[in-house]
């Protein structure tokens, strides 16, 4: 296990690139299926990080808090790490209670979306407006190892703030955890 910090490659502002990709389950979904939505995390995740376990709880929280949000976890993993892959992703949401109406967890199979939105890290956020522009990129909460307990719910407050349409935070606090597996590596 590596550990990284997030590094963007689109900024605050910027209009986030445009995806289509597979769920576990065959369901394609891109972006802009996604436009009913108030607003969408696309958030890189895989299923053995240990990074990513201890933040399934905040996820869920939120997906429940926040209905009018588009969660969507990205898995650039699932041809680099055998306990990524497509089959055990299935499992992965079912042992965390992430099967909502407004959480999509999909395949990045030739990472390419994680290599656009600039993502080295799992889990790696990035809130987007209901336009599809970076509102923040960081951190779930400040819990920063798995041994951590929650003292701010971080990405709760700014989720928040942008549905009341205010700026995005000046501070944008890195997400860390594992690095992708990437392919060329």
């Amino acid at each position: 296990m590596t550990l990284k910090q997030s590094d963007p490659d689109i900024s605050v502002g910027e209009t986030a690139p445009n995806f289509e990709l597979e769920s576990y389950n065959g369901e394609k979904v891109s972006l802009t299926d996604l436009d009913n939505f108030d607003g969408v995390l696309v958030i890189f995740m895989c299923n053995h990080c240990p990074y990513v376990k201890t933040q399934t709880d905040e996820l869920r929280k939120l997906t429940e808090e926040f209905p009018s949000i588009a969660f969507v976890g990205v898995n650039p993993n699932t041809e680099t790490h055998e306990d990524d892959s497509v089959e055990k992703m299935e499992k992965f949401v079912g042992e965390n209670s992430l099967s909502s109406s407004n959480f999509y967890y999909l395949v990045d199979k030739d990472q390419e979306v994680a290599e656009q939105y600039g993502a080295v890290c799992t889990p790696d956020p990035f809130l987007l407006d209901w336009r599809h522009r970076l509102h923040y990129q960081g951190r779930l909460n400040d819990k920063t190892s798995p041994e951590e307990d929650v003292t701010e719910r971080e990405m709760k407050n700014v989720i928040e703030d942008m549905l009341k349409r205010k700026d995005s935070p000046k501070e944008q606090k890195p997400s860390q955890g594992c690095s992708i597996k990437w392919r060329n590596q």
